[in-house]
């Protein structure tokens, strides 16, 4: 996958990690901005809108058990997440990201008038 801004879509969730699979670390990136419940941003707005949080990759965050861990806090009941990311690990020009997994929990409320009573 070839990305340098991004917008996924979530039903609401509590995220608290990123996992990365990259093809190779030099096209790996190495700062992402992270806006949460955001559903029209573009490469201007990042730049003047505050984002949710800055993480600094290093070459062992991409390594196969490695988890990056987020501000838990700022990403609870989640239903928006636009990544932009600022550079990539040996200035490489294009950013590649092979598997980019959100590990956390949905936001689960049930309702009790859904739920319908059986008759025995």
């Amino acid at each position: 996958m070839l990305m340098n801004n991004s917008l996924l879509v979530f039903r609401s969730t509590n995220v608290h990690s990123l996992k990365f699979k990259v093809p190779n670390t030099a096209n790996a990136p190495k700062t992402i901005k992270l806006y949460t419940n955001r559903q029209a941003l573009g490469f201007d707005d990042a730049e003047s809108i505050s984002e949710t949080q800055t993480i600094e990759l290093s070459p062992k965050d991409f390594e196969e058990d490695a988890i990056v861990n987020l501000r838990f806090v700022k990403f609870q009941n989640v239903t928006h997440i636009t990544l932009f990311v600022v550079d990539n690990q040996e200035d490489e020009e294009t950013t590649q990201i092979q598997q980019l997994i959100f590990i956390g929990t949905p936001v689960e409320a049930t309702n009790m008038n859904d739920l319908s009573k059986e008759e025995h």
